[in-house]
C-alpha cells in the first residue's frame, strides 16, 4: 500500500503522497483495489518529484516538486496519457510507466509555473481587498456650533 513507502514525511506530505498514489493507481494505471503499484513504479513516481528517473538518495535531486504538483500534472495530462498508451504494447508495466513519466516530465514545469501564477494572482487580489478594507476616509467634524455663533452675531 502507499504507506509502505513514506519514510520521514510530514502529515501533509503523507496525505499528498497517498492522493498521488491512489490517483496513479486507479486513474492512470487503471488498477483495481486488489492491485498495488510495484516498488519500481513507486520509486519512479517519487523520482518525478525530485527530477530523477527513479528516487535514490545517493543521486542528487534535480528538482523539488510537491506531491500535489505531481498529482495536478497527472490530472491535467490524464487524457493525453490514456490516449498515448492506448493501443501500444509494452514489455512490462514498468516500461509503460517510464513512458507515462516522460509525458509528466515534459509538462510538470508548465503546470508548476501556472500554479505559481495563480497563487501570485490570488495574493494580489487578497492584497487589493485588504487595501480597500483598510482605507480611512475623511473624518466628519461638526461645525454647527461655530456656524450658529456667527449667525447670532449677524442678528
Amino acid at each position: 500500500m502507499a504507506g509502505d513507502y513514506v519514510g520521514k514525511m510530514t502529515e501533509e506530505e503523507i496525505k499528498q503522497w497517498d492522493n498521488l498514489y491512489q490517483y496513479v493507481k486507479k486513474e492512470i494505471m487503471q488498477y483495481n483495489d486488489d492491485q498495488s503499484l510495484s516498488s519500481q513504479i513507486v520509486l519512479m513516481l517519487k523520482g518525478i518529484s525530485t527530477g530523477k528517473l527513479i528516487e535514490n538518495k545517493k543521486i542528487q535531486d534535480n528538482a523539488k516538486y510537491s506531491y500535489d504538483i505531481v498529482l495536478r500534472t497527472f490530472q491535467i495530462c490524464r487524457q493525453n496519457i490514456l490516449n498515448s498508451v492506448k493501443g501500444k504494447s509494452f514489455n512490462s508495466e514498468n516500461t509503460k510507466f517510464i513512458y507515462i513519466s516522460k509525458i509528466i516530465e515534459n509538462n510538470i514545469n508548465d503546470v508548476y509555473i501556472r500554479l505559481q501564477n495563480i497563487e501570485k494572482s490570488d495574493q494580489n487580489i487578497e492584497y487589493k481587498k485588504m487595501d480597500r478594507i483598510s482605507h480611512n476616509g475623511a473624518e466628519y467634524i461638526s461645525k454647527s456650533k461655530e456656524s450658529n455663533k456667527k449667525l447670532e452675531e449677524l442678528w
